[in-house]
């Protein structure tokens, strides 16, 4: 007998429950893990890396199919989330390409500082993934469960990358 604890629950397929419910797993591993076992933070390195591969074969399709911050957000707040769409100005690309500009430069110059001790690169990584998952946390609770999926600097830069992979010559 199938037993339904939430009508959010009963509306998601198995596959995507499955997923969802892996996807939670998976960032709390990393955000909890990594305090203990800095190393852990390179998967949010894997990740990173695993997004812009995705975009140069099909662009954005990394946010809707494998990202498991979106999905870990997506579930974890559905009951808790007001539902409210974000304020206009939080997602034209102004403020968007700001953020993910600002996230990349941090990056770029912490992997170069950091480069000759792993643990502390490792470290590094696990901190932008607790820092970015507060204010995913903090952004889907006030507005919509994947609000965070708007102004994402990973979906930022996938939009970048796979407009470069898409554009078509013009034609003579």
């Amino acid at each position: 007998m199938y037993i339904c604890f939430s009508i959010y629950y009963c509306d998601m397929n198995s596959r995507s429950r499955i997923q969802s419910l892996a996807s939670i797993a998976f960032v709390s591993a990393v955000a909890v893990g990594g305090f203990f076992f800095p190393l852990a933070g390179f998967a949010v390195a894997l990740v990173m890396a695993a997004a812009i591969a995705m975009t140069i074969v099909r662009p954005r399709s990394f946010c809707s199919r494998a990202c498991p911050r979106g999905k870990a957000l997506g579930m974890a707040l559905k009951p808790f989330s007001r539902g409210r769409p974000l304020p206009p100005g939080a997602v034209t690309p102004g403020p968007k390409r700001a953020l993910c500009g600002f996230m990349m430069l941090c990056v770029i110059g912490n992997v170069a500082r950091l480069a000759g001790s792993p643990v502390a690169l490792g470290r590094f990584f696990w901190g932008l993934c607790v820092v970015s998952l507060a204010a995913g946390v903090v952004v889907g609770l006030a507005y919509r469960p994947r609000a965070w999926c708007a102004v994402c600097p990973m979906g930022t830069l996938q939009d970048t990358v796979g407009g470069v992979f898409t554009k078509k010559p013009p034609k003579d």
